[in-house]
């Protein structure tokens, strides 16, 4: 009793909600038909916006304002079947007169008499008239656009008749309502247009329906009329053509609206009792069928299936009805979800798997790696055991990746993971950090020395050649090993002492291994602060340049410097360049570095000049990374205007190798370069790997023979050979050669007799200060012609 007591409970509720929504329907009805009015008012206004649009792009027609009626009705023909809402387009002589029209009638109208042509008389924009076709007889919007000349002068009107006979007809076959009336009035209060919905006949309007539209009033909806006359009337204004003085109305008999509203409501009261009936019906199932033991039966399955236990099924018998049914559902929902279950754990375990392996090699990942050798740390902690890692890099990997494609260098790295596996004991692990990096972890060594024996073994198992499809490669490794508790007693400090003794290995030649020393964290931490010192440097301003001269060999006099940059530290001193640029090439932070050096050197040799100590050229050294950077033709014409230096005081010195490495981009580079007016030099030559195909199409003007083949002239006689068959391809070629290093006079009068066009070194001076250079360059040229090639040396190097 108490649950069909209930079961009441809901239908009143329901019975009162199905009131208080029938109220709200007939409140919303009216705000739908008010909102549906301004909708159509929108689209109205919208067609207007298009059709202003359309007379404006046809405006800029030149064949309407021409003299050819004929044309110019066909022209506007064939607008029209592309616009087919318009009954009408026409155009319209300033006097008044029809000129040509869309649909070729030949009339002659005079169209004076109309107000949309006496407001487009004055108007600069579209003007909005509702009236009755004259050649069509059907009710359209005119609407008219003046087409003037550059001066503002009317040249002609442009009429579009926008069909509202055909527009009214598509809205009442929209409208929710079979005796729903669609009109559009005007600002008189005259109607235009009456459109009766399908069920209705047209009506007259009369002077409540006149009063209510023409009122300024916000009410946009009002009932009119009483008893079977009353009809609810909803109106909308054009929103942004008021101009027209338009207004659209939308009424409906108010006994048609609520016959809806009430059919719905009886037909929502009569699911309300079939659903009271079928509720009684339920209850009494329920209570017949025993529905409190079901239920229990049923809140204990969902207990166990809430603490995990998917072994224990309600199972049969089922009742009858739905309470079966989910009893028969969440029996089949505990084995899925056991099955479930299993599966995430089989997955979980192969996604575990696959984070801790390397994909190409199946070797450990870095994520293995640490936990491995965590792992391998706390046991030799526990007993006083040794640990060693080995990190290991492939020499020369990036040429086999290079030359074969990175297929066949994946393939030498499987072969490489295969061999180091087979040189460890099982307990050991193999990892692969990424790229030809490699870490061997030893875990349970008894002492330093046991790790020497599996170094070695693995250097000779990488060193064997390696068949790749049709080529037999040989590739070395360079080994690094850091121990357990001797360098460290972290993981991640053991693989960075590993990394930085296998980085001393790579300095010995590769095919080598080196353990990590106490000289070479010194060397690390030293290496670091010059790093930190050398960004202070650059912002700071510590950086200097050094000039060393550059001798002609026919003259005596100095006729170019080469700039030199040092390095003046707080607390080092003056650092030489051999210290701090082989770490800004690494960094990247020559780029910044070699921007500095050309402004410096743009500035000095513009100074220079201005002192009126001549046209002294600067030749800058450009390193790899700066020359191969694509924006280099940019910082070098920036640092020129910069320092308003003309190109031909800014010599360019290239290395071969920097060359040679990538030819045609360092060819379309040079010609940029060159482009700007600088003179290039291919400086060091000899030393790198030449091409003498390609160095006859470089657009160099120098050849600067490296002093290493200079310091033994006239001493040793393959120097002599190379020197002597250098400067005779430079004449050949037709460049100029400098022979830099020059210490001797013996090795002057070497260069003399085999042609050698200038010298440079410490036989003449040292690099200095600008101020120095100076006084060399005034005491030097001071006469016209130098005597003879004297030492000179000012300043310190």
């Amino acid at each position: 009793m108490l649950v069909l007591a209930a079961s009441v409970l809901p239908v009143l509720a329901m019975l009162w909600l199905l009131l208080e929504n029938r109220a709200a329907t007939v409140a919303q009805a009216r705000d739908q038909l008010i909102a549906r009015a301004e909708i159509i008012a929108n689209e109205l206004d919208d067609k207007i916006a298009g059709t202003a649009q359309l007379l404006f792009g046809l405006g800029r027609v030149p064949l309407l304002g021409g003299d050819d009626k004929a044309a110019c009705s066909a022209f506007l023909a064939d607008v029209l079947k592309e616009h087919p809402q318009y009954t009408g387009l026409l155009t319209i002589t300033p006097e008044g007169g029809l000129h040509c029209d869309s649909l070729r009638s030949g009339r002659t109208l005079n169209l004076t008499d109309r107000r949309y042509f006496q407001q487009a008389l004055t108007s600069q924009g579209p003007v909005v008239e509702p009236v009755i076709g004259r050649l069509t007889g059907k009710g359209v919007l005119q609407i008219a656009y003046p087409v003037r000349a550059a001066d503002g002068a009317l040249r002609y009107i442009l009429l579009a008749s926008l069909d509202m006979d055909a527009y009214g007809r598509a809205v009442v076959q929209a409208l929710p309502y079979a005796r729903m009336h669609f009109q559009v009035w005007n600002r008189d209060g005259s109607v235009i247009m009456d459109n009766p919905g399908p069920g209705s006949a047209k009506m007259e309007a009369g002077a409540g329906e006149r009063q209510f539209m023409l009122a300024q009033s916000t009410h946009a909806s009002e009932t009119l009329g009483t008893g079977m006359q009353a009809r609810i009337w909803a109106k909308a204004s054009l929103p942004r053509s008021h101009d027209a003085g338009l207004s659209l109305a939308l009424s409906v008999p108010e006994d048609e609206l609520n016959e809806r509203v009430g059919g719905q409501f009886k037909r929502a009261l009569a699911g309300l009792v079939a659903m009271a009936l079928l509720i009684f019906a339920g209850a009494a199932l329920l209570g017949e069928f025993a529905v409190r033991r079901q239920t229990a039966r049923l809140m204990k399955a969902i207990s166990r299936m809430d603490a995990g236990d998917y072994s224990a099924p309600i199972g049969a018998p089922y009742p009858r009805g739905e309470l079966g049914q989910v009893m028969q559902v969440l029996d089949r929902m505990a084995v899925s979800l056991e099955q479930q279950r299993q599966e995430i754990g089989r997955k979980t375990e192969a996604l575990e798997h696959l984070a801790s392996i390397d994909a190409l090699t199946g070797l450990a990942n870095r994520r293995m790696l640490t936990d491995r050798l965590d792992q391998a740390l706390i046991h030799a902690r526990r007993s006083g055991r040794v640990a060693g890692v080995l990190m290991l890099d492939l020499d020369r990997f990036k040429t086999v990746n290079d030359s074969l494609g990175h297929g066949q260098g994946d393939v030498l790295l499987q072969t490489v993971a295969g061999r180091l596996v087979e040189c460890v004991r099982e307990g050991d692990t193999v990892a692969r950090l990424g790229g030809d990096e490699f870490v061997v972890v030893l875990s349970d060594m008894a002492d330093v020395s046991d790790i020497v024996p599996v170094a070695q073994k693995i250097l000779a198992a990488l060193a064997r050649p390696v068949e790749i499809g049709q080529q037999l490669l040989s590739v070395s490794t360079s080994l690094g090993i850091a121990v357990y508790p001797h360098d460290g007693e972290t993981a991640g400090a053991l693989l960075q002492y590993a990394d930085t003794a296998m980085y001393r290995a790579k300095d010995q030649g590769g095919n080598a291994m080196a353990f990590f020393t106490a000289e070479m964290m010194q060397a690390m931490i030293a290496r670091l602060q010059l790093e930190a010192g050398l960004r202070r440097a650059l912002e700071q301003g510590e950086l200097r340049l050094h000039y060393q001269p550059i001798i002609d060999a026919a003259s005596g006099r100095i006729t170019s410097a080469e700039a030199l940059v040092r390095w003046q530290d707080p607390q080092r001193g003056l650092v030489p360049p051999m210290d701090f640029i082989p770490i800004a090439e690494e960094t990247g932070l020559i780029v910044p570095i070699g921007d500095w050096v050309l402004r410096e050197a743009c500035a000095q040799a513009r100074s220079w000049r201005d002192l009126g100590l001549g046209e002294i050229p600067v030749a800058v050294n450009l390193s790899a990374r700066q020359f191969s950077a694509p924006s280099l033709d940019e910082s070098v014409a920036q640092a020129l205007q910069a320092c308003d230096c003309p190109a031909s005081l800014l010599q360019l010195e290239i290395t071969e190798s920097s060359i040679m490495d990538q030819v045609e981009q360092a060819l379309e580079t040079m010609h940029r370069l060159t482009a700007l007016g600088v003179q290039l030099t291919i400086d060091d030559f000899g030393t790198g790997y030449s091409s003498l195909s390609q160095l006859k199409r470089l657009p160099v003007r120098k050849l600067k023979i490296d002093r290493t083949f200079v310091h033994d002239i006239p001493v040793d006689a393959d120097d002599d050979i190379f020197v002597d068959a250098i400067l005779s391809l430079a004449g050949k070629l037709g460049l100029r050669t400098v022979a830099e290093g020059i210490e001797t006079p013996e090795q002057v009068t070497f260069l003399a007799s085999r042609g050698c066009d200038e010298y440079q070194g410490f036989l003449f001076s040292r690099p200095c200060e600008p101020e120095a250079f100076a006084r060399v360059l005034r005491e030097r040229n001071a006469d016209g012609m130098a005597e003879s090639l004297t030492v000179s040396t000012p300043g310190a190097g």
